[in-house]
């Protein structure tokens, strides 16, 4: 699935018409189930769409609904509405051909509960074979701006030395192996330590030894270098496209806590959604070794702030990044985020925050 950028996911159920005289975007399988705390009462019920059967073209429709452009990236997961037996990661990210919109679960609720979608949608469907067309950048701007309002998370950064859009994860038991194995999630996830073009591996490195960066041949060593980096400051760069990639850095807690930081404020916004999906693939393989994650796509906080807020339950002092996940079964009380939004993803809890609600920090 081709991915790009949008701003902080304000509202699930945007309104349709024109703005200005112009088409707005559509809208394709926006549950009212899917948001139940804002639902709109006149948006259509996934119990209705529901069939015994799926149609006899279903498996094009899921491939249709596969090929489409990512453009916001939901972290976090929310169980099967039907159900409730299946948490979906990624539920609440948006995805579109260009003409029309629709939630990436949607493609679960077809899938597994053969949801009847609307006759219009379906003959764009069919017209192009069952596969998404690619979507313009300027198109793209257009559905954020229309959807949004425009990219809040593009400002605020709040000056401090470590600050810029960054995503943090907090992993137990980075050792050589456990590093190795996240590269390998990374590049399935469309972050890759080899360059698609020179296959050279390239990092920066900073302290003792320091210098620009340079080509290295072995991932192993890479690995190697990320788990125990010594006095030295290793930024290994995690490509997804030629010209697009983010500097990785490991900082250690103590012997049982690593910090992973991707740096994300060099990356302008359609690039750095891009990596923020990546980095939503990644995390879900990772899910059971983590014991937290920050994304603060605007650098609005220092990365260092939540160090206490993950290991140790402490109340945010800092100014409320997009997301943050922190171990449910560890700390009972988990304060300081009435404001965000609440979501369980496995044995985390995830706040996301929504800067487009009057008056939130």
């Amino acid at each position: 699935m081709a991915t790009t950028a949008i701003g902080e996911y304000s509202c699930r159920w945007p309104n349709s018409g024109t703005i200005n005289g112009d088409t707005m975007i559509k809208r394709v399988g926006f549950f009212r189930e899917f948001e139940p705390q804002d639902a709109d009462l006149s948006a259509p019920s996934i119990h209705d769409a529901v069939r015994p059967h799926g149609m006899d073209d279903e498996s094009g429709i899921l491939a249709y609904l596969s090929s489409g452009t990512e453009i916001f990236s939901a972290m976090g997961a929310e169980r099967d509405v039907i159900t409730g037996d299946e948490w979906l990661p990624g539920a609440g990210s948006l995805v579109t051909d260009g003409t029309w919109m629709w939630p990436i679960e949607l493609h679960h609720y077809v899938k597994r509960h053969h949801a009847e979608l609307p006759e219009d949608f379906l003959a764009t469907v069919r017209s192009t074979r069952y596969t998404a067309p690619a979507v313009s950048r300027d198109r793209v701007e257009e559905i954020v701006r229309e959807v949004f309002g425009g990219l809040p998370f593009a400002t605020g950064a709040s000056g401090k030395e470590d600050t810029g859009g960054f995503f943090s994860w907090y992993l137990s038991d980075l050792t050589p192996q456990s590093c190795s194995r996240l590269l390998k999630i990374l590049d399935t996830a469309g972050l890759k330590a080899r360059h698609p073009l020179t296959g050279d591996i390239s990092f920066s490195r900073t302290g003792n030894g320091g210098g620009d960066a340079r080509p290295v041949r072995d991932a192993g060593d890479l690995a190697d270098l990320l788990a125990d980096p010594g006095d030295v400051d290793i930024a290994p760069h995690l490509w997804f496209a030629s010209d697009t990639f983010t500097l990785v850095r490991v900082r250690r807690l103590d012997d049982a806590t690593a910090v992973v930081v991707h740096e994300l404020g060099d990356l302008q916004e359609p690039e750095r959604e891009q990596v923020v999906a990546a980095l939503v693939r990644a995390l879900d393989q990772l899910r059971d070794h983590c014991r937290g994650f920050v994304l603060d796509r605007a650098g609005r906080s220092s990365r260092v702030a939540w160090d206490s807020v993950i290991c140790e339950g402490a109340s945010p002092t800092a100014p409320l990044p997009d997301s943050v996940a922190l171990d449910a079964t560890r700390f009972a009380q988990l304060s300081g985020f009435n404001t965000m939004t609440r979501t369980s993803y496995g044995h985390l809890t995830v706040f996301t925050r929504n800067p487009m609600v009057e008056g939130q920090p």
